[in-house]
């Protein structure tokens, strides 16, 4: 099986493991709901590396060959994921640096961002490393990228420069998520769309603590009032227990007030072998003045 070594692929899965295809690198990494045999066994064996979690929490990478070509949590290589560049780093916590089951999210972001291209500006909470704040820059509308951590931060600008993007008008912001819409609120900002990823657990800038299931009515609520509750779309998804892709279509239906329509879906990833890899919900909202 051929695959392109300068992007990504999920090649396989089974028995609670990935294996994919990162740049140069076939590495193995955990994969909590895959309790099903790997369709192609073979194809597992000459992979370069395999992340292994600790019982006490992160974990470590184990590379095969000579030290002079294993990768380590410094290293940076450049892959595609069109029409974007991005930086991809192997972290001591397994992350890469991108969340391939956004591949189609990405798409449509961009795709509406370029219908309403220059009114207005999107919000991308928990932003990571940026690619979707890259479509929507991408697209043409201006953007305001949160995460709270000033790494990820970082990292997102240097997937703007690197996918030729860096002079695109896009405001940078580590903070807490709540702190930082109840501040937009005040300062009576508006926007015409919003994109958020929202953790089971996470910690802000200054060790603010972020439970999805006490804290996202709210973050919803603020969310709203910063639009009228007229969004021209919001992409929301979730790879929380209990938060199916029905139960985030009835979070936005009960809150947003403009006629649209809503894609309730379950995220995944493709594979090499043609399976399905399950990673999550996904409900997307757009107006009726735009199109996914």
């Amino acid at each position: 099986m051929s695959t392109n070594k300068n992007t990504y692929q999920l090649i396989d899965s089974g028995n609670f493991k990935k294996l994919e295809q990162v740049g140069p690198y076939k590495v193995i990494r955990p994969s909590p709901v895959a309790a099903w045999p790997p369709t192609q066994p073979s194809l597992w064996k000459d992979a370069d590396g395999e992340y292994h979690r600790s019982d006490k929490g992160g974990g470590n990478w184990n590379w095969k060959g000579s030290s002079a070509s294993r990768p380590d949590s410094e290293d940076e290589f450049l892959i595609q994921i069109p029409p974007l560049t991005v930086k991809i780093r192997f972290t001591p916590f397994g992350h890469l640096g991108i969340f391939p089951e956004q591949l189609s999210n990405w798409d449509r972001i961009r795709n509406v961002s370029s219908q309403l291209a220059g009114q207005g500006e999107v919000l991308n909470l928990f932003a990571y490393s940026g690619l979707s704040t890259l479509s929507v820059l991408a697209g043409g509308l201006d953007a305001c990228h949160l995460d709270s951590s000033k790494g990820m931060v970082e990292w997102a600008r240097e997937n703007a420069q690197v996918s030729g993007l860096a002079d695109k008008k896009v405001r940078w912001i580590i903070e807490d998520v709540l702190k930082f819409l109840n501040r937009e609120i005040r300062r009576e900002k508006k926007y015409i769309g919003f994109i958020l990823d929202p953790p089971t657990f996470g910690r802000g800038a200054s060790g603010e603590v972020f439970k999805i299931e006490k804290d996202l009515p709210e973050m919803m609520d603020l969310l709203m009032q910063l639009c009228n509750n007229k969004p021209e779309f919001v992409f929301l998804t979730c790879h929380s227990t209990g938060f199916s892709p029905l139960a985030l279509r009835r979070i936005l239906e009960g809150r947003i007030k403009t006629p649209g329509n809503y894609l309730t879906e379950e995220l995944f990833i493709s594979e090499s072998t043609g399976r399905l890899h399950p990673a999550g919900s996904n409900c997307v909202f757009n107006s009726n003045r735009v199109k996914l």
